[in-house]
């Protein structure tokens, strides 16, 4: 991989985006939607990331419905999932059918968030 690996954040809370685009720029070269929606669309142009970080719950299509739609065209994708809820059939089903390699809970800490893409990304790399 040359350069910066490349992040794709998907969030429907502006504060939120800004908040993960600060976790990340400086190790990623980070895009960010404020829909699943618009990142479909992206993502459906053939736009190539290493990661993918979205939230659960947001309107018109959760972060989980957002990777069952991509999970056949991006298989090697890192999957990130964000939520403040703790669902857990909707974890259940994201870890079967969209293989997340982690989900994080909302209040966010930084550090935790860094160090679970960093993993996954490792763990997909060998």
């Amino acid at each position: 991989m040359s350069g910066k690996p490349r992040l794709l954040i998907v969030d429907d809370e502006p504060d939120m985006l800004d908040f993960l685009e600060r976790v990340f720029r400086s190790e990623f070269a980070v895009t960010r939607f404020g829909s699943a929606d618009e990142a479909l669309a992206h993502l459906q142009t053939g736009a190539a990331y290493d990661v993918l970080v979205t939230d659960q719950k947001m309107p018109r299509m959760t972060g989980v419905e957002l990777l069952e739609h991509i999970r056949e065209s991006h298989p090697k994708l890192v999957k990130i999932l964000l939520s403040g809820f703790t669902d857990l059939p909707e974890i259940q089903r994201a870890i079967e059918r969209c293989g997340i390699a982690a989900y994080v809970v909302k209040p966010i800490d930084s550090e935790r968030l860094r160090a679970a893409v960093s993993e996954a990304l490792a763990r997909t790399s060998s």
